[in-house]
């Protein structure tokens, strides 16, 4: 695609694809197309804004999707919508020969997942992921020292993250009403995914077994979740995640012969055998998952989360669900 203008169009025209539609309107060369939502009137409030953009001319709201695709043409749908729909609305993208950037996760059960990895490939249009964690220079240092071996062979990867997603049970209702069905599952399938992507990319693995429990204020609301996951090489790894108390964004810990890492979302530290830890000058960040996107479709890059891999999160999220479910080991490979 080279330099010439990559033209997007918007799925999904909420508090997400406001926060994305800065991020694309400060690429150079990016053109808003169309904005569509079943709400009519959050597409206009966002072509609106999407219309301010350096290379954006007239940009069109829809009520639907599909709609934007037949009349808009655009490179690329970004999708920001609920979870439940981004199968739908990734699939109707590639039909319609469009890339995809979908917010996290790429679906919600891995056979949807598998079908558009399996779609992308087939029509050989790049789907990328929004997993922005993996952007993090504090978890760009730490995948390029275990994969350089800087503490030796890991033994143990333990994961956790906080979010006051309800600061208490009691203020449930006042503080956000929940909604099943487009809250996608609770506090796992809102941040946590980012969390166990994370885990997943740094180490270079995937998982083979997980057991799981959860804290679950109804049904389809987990407020706390906890697994014990073993990778593909066998390495234990630890999975705590919260979402009714405070802390730092995330911290993984990695802890090998030779010394172990510790990253939050700000800073990485190491420590050697026998010597103090320390902690490790990160470079800023390279650019946003947005830009990164951008310039995969450009052919000057290679996505950073591409479909693929994506969908051995969605895998691991959905093992874990079903591990707390029926309190039994499940077994994904």
């Amino acid at each position: 695609m080279g330099t010439t203008v990559v033209r997007i169009g918007i799925a999904g025209c909420g508090q997400a694809a406001r926060i994305h539609l800065d991020r694309l309107l400060a690429e150079e060369g990016v053109a808003i197309v169309g904005c569509a939502d079943p709400d009519l009137l959050a597409a206009r409030a966002l072509a609106d804004r999407a219309a301010t953009g350096p290379a954006s001319g007239p940009v069109h709201a829809f009520a639907d999707h599909r709609e934007l695709l037949r009349h808009t043409d655009p490179d690329a749908l970004a999708i920001f919508s609920p979870h439940l729909t981004h199968y739908r609305l990734a699939m109707d993208a590639l039909q319609a020969g469009c890339h995809v950037f979908v917010e996290k996760p790429l679906s919600t059960n891995v056979q949807e997942a598998a079908d558009i990895v399996a779609l992308a490939r087939a029509r050989e249009l790049k789907v990328g992921v929004g997993h922005q964690y993996r952007l993090a220079p504090s978890l760009v240092e730490a995948r390029r020292r275990l994969a350089e071996g800087a503490i030796g062979p890991v033994r143990l990867v333990s994961a956790t993250l906080t979010r006051p997603w309800l600061t208490t049970l009691g203020q449930a209702e006042s503080a956000w009403r929940f909604d099943p069905k487009s809250a996608g599952g609770g506090i796992l399938a809102d941040v946590g995914d980012h969390l166990v992507d994370a885990l997943l990319w740094t180490t270079g693995r995937v998982a083979h077994e997980v057991g799981a429990v959860q804290s679950r204020r109804e049904p389809d609301i987990d407020l706390v979740t906890a697994a014990a996951i073993r990778l593909a090489d066998g390495t234990p790894a630890t999975l705590a995640i919260s979402g009714v108390s405070p802390g730092p964004l995330f911290v993984i810990e990695y802890f090998g012969e030779l010394g172990r890492l510790r990253a939050t979302d700000q800073a990485l530290e190491e420590e050697r055998s026998g010597s103090a830890r320390q902690e490790v000058p990160l470079p800023p960040p390279a650019r946003t998952i947005d830009g990164d996107f951008v310039a995969a479709l450009r052919g000057q890059a290679s996505l950073c989360c591409p479909a693929d891999q994506a969908l051995d999160t969605v895998r691991l999220l959905e093992a874990i669900a079903r591990s707390a479910a029926t309190r039994q080991v499940v077994r994904l490979i």
